[in-house]
């Protein structure tokens, strides 16, 4: 099968064997922020048209912002609780040309006590692709990080922090960027991030929080790049501790920001581990074996 991550700013496609193994992988900056419904058919071909060619009778499973109502079709959302087989069940079918049919994983919607609504594309697929069969927390870092609670395998509610966003948004405009200095490498100042993390937990609430990068910059008591670190912690500490962590945690992401929310959640106390890489590849793969099963 061929199996597409298709999120806001990002194209990532897997050729997967019969057995789930990924043959080999595509990345593109093909996100679909830049694209228009008659864009989509199109940049399938220029990505991957020599993967339709030479597997005309390959399952095509498309996964993420492809299928919110800005992408090439809307997938509804499917209501938490959810497993891996209620998605199989759902998927929304669209038109690759010539005949051939390709089909988008919807999304899950959940609200919380409050009766608030939140949504994720993309990261159920990613979930579903870790296997769990039991209870777990799961941790997807990010510019709008997902904490999902698994029951029994099935995902039965999650909360959106826009913690990425946020950071981005201090870093590049107002009065704390002027105070911050670009972070060089994968290196992390741990004194200064773990200061921040530490402050997320004392009494004056985040917005006070925020302004000590300032207060602590005028003071000499930080550098540039220690305060966007001391900043990283306190954003990244305040979005931890509001989360209702509860059997295994697992953190679904890659690279310097999966290891700074380990380290975060070391200095909370609790042991997370790391999902392996192509999480979005295996829940494809999973879905597209449960949706062939479900075919008559």
């Amino acid at each position: 099968m061929i199996g597409i991550d298709w999120g806001s700013s990002g194209f990532r496609a897997y050729r997967i064997a019969s057995d789930g193994a990924v043959l080999e992988r595509r990345v593109a900056a093909s996100g679909i922020a830049s694209l228009t419904p008659t864009d989509y058919a199109a940049v399938l071909q220029q990505q991957i048209g020599d993967w339709l060619q030479a597997e005309p009778e390959a399952a095509v499973l498309l996964s993420g912002m492809v299928g919110s109502r800005q992408g090439w079709r809307e997938a509804a959302y499917a209501e938490c609780p959810v497993g891996p087989g209620d998605l199989a069940d759902k998927l929304c079918p669209v038109e690759l040309g010539d005949g051939r049919i390709a089909h988008i994983v919807p999304g899950l919607s959940c609200r919380n006590a409050e009766g608030i609504p939140d949504v994720m594309r993309g990261e159920e697929t990613q979930i579903f692709g870790l296997d769990l069969a039991g209870d777990a927390s799961i941790c997807l870092p990010g510019t709008h990080s997902k904490h999902v609670q698994l029951r029994a395998g099935r995902i039965v509610g999650f909360a959106t922090a826009m913690t990425g966003e946020v950071f981005a948004l201090l870093k590049n405009h107002g009065l704390i960027a002027a105070m911050l200095e670009p972070e060089t490498g994968a290196d992390l100042d741990t004194a200064a991030f773990e200061a921040g993390l530490a402050l997320s937990g004392r009494p004056g609430g985040l917005l006070h929080h925020i302004f000590s990068v300032r207060t602590r910059r005028l003071f000499n008591e930080l550098s540039g790049t220690a305060a966007t670190h001391y900043l990283s912690g306190i954003l990244i500490g305040h979005e931890l501790r509001v989360t209702a962590w509860a059997g295994r945690v697992v953190i679904v992401g890659t690279g310097v920001l999966a290891m700074r929310y380990r380290k975060a959640f070391a200095f909370l106390g609790m042991d997370a581990d790391v999902a392996p890489e192509d999480a979005a590849a295996a829940g494809l793969y999973r879905l597209g074996q449960l949706a062939a099963r479900r075919t008559p």
